[in-house]
């Protein structure tokens, strides 16, 4: 965790208030959206395909297109055998589909060169910094990527960070970077491992409904006693 920049409101409190905050937010987020898995397949390379395929794209859509593959497909080894024009073809719906095929048959192809199929099961065996590191030497696979894979397959206590995590972050005042794949580590440090999961899939569904981009419903939000973002439109109006 060393070597990450502070850049957040929170770490000008005391170690004990900051505690107490964080605490406060990811209980508030668990008790209003709960610990779900939002659509993620439970089998790492399953897992892995969906979260490219939902990549600028909508969960509803994403999920559509994630069904086709399955019906295609028997085993994912088999996209590796079948032309990429095939793949390309399946993931047209779900937007960028030249860039998607290319992606996911080289990262299946990798994987299938490396563990003798398309199966990551061997890699739960690893520490999570070398799972890290592997998955992110594949083709399309971000931090954010590899760290959802870990999260929701390998039980790994990381915290992905999108744009709903990230825009909830900035407005709560615990980072100020300007782009989610920055923080990462400084949500981490923020964050104790035991909440990563509940933080994470509560701010998804929390950006989606409440902390929105635009016009957020911050009258209704339930972190807003905690929200600097709040706080400083509450003094200003």
């Amino acid at each position: 965790m060393a070597g990450f920049r502070r850049t957040g409101y929170i770490w000008k409190k005391r170690p004990s208030i900051r505690e107490r905050i964080v605490t406060t937010v990811c209980r508030a987020l668990e008790r209003a959206h709960g610990t779900q898995r939002l659509g993620n397949p439970r089998d790492s390379v399953a897992d892995l395909v969906y979260i490219i395929v939902s990549n600028k794209t909508s969960s509803s859509t994403a999920r559509r297109t994630f069904r086709r593959l399955k019906e295609a497909y028997q085993t994912w080894d088999q996209v590796v055998a079948s032309p990429v024009s095939k793949l390309r073809s399946i993931l047209r719906p779900a937007g960028l589909s030249r860039v998607k095929a290319r992606q996911l048959w080289w990262a299946l192809r990798k994987i299938e060169i490396d563990f003798g199929s398309c199966d990551l099961r061997a890699l739960r065996r690893q520490r999570e910094d070398v799972v890290h590191d592997y998955l992110t030497s594949l083709p399309g696979v971000s931090d954010k990527v590899a760290k959802c894979v870990m999260l929701y397959t390998m039980g790994a206590k990381v915290l992905p960070v999108d744009a709903h995590v990230h825009r909830i972050a900035t407005r709560l005042g615990w980072t100020a970077t300007k782009r989610a794949d920055q923080c990462h580590q400084e949500l981490e440090a923020v964050v104790p491992a035991r909440w990563r999961y509940a933080f994470h899939v509560g701010c998804v569904l929390h950006g989606r409904q409440v902390c929105r981009p635009d016009k957020p419903l911050c009258e209704t939000c339930v972190l807003k006693s905690s929200c600097e973002y709040y706080k400083k439109n509450r003094r200003a109006a």
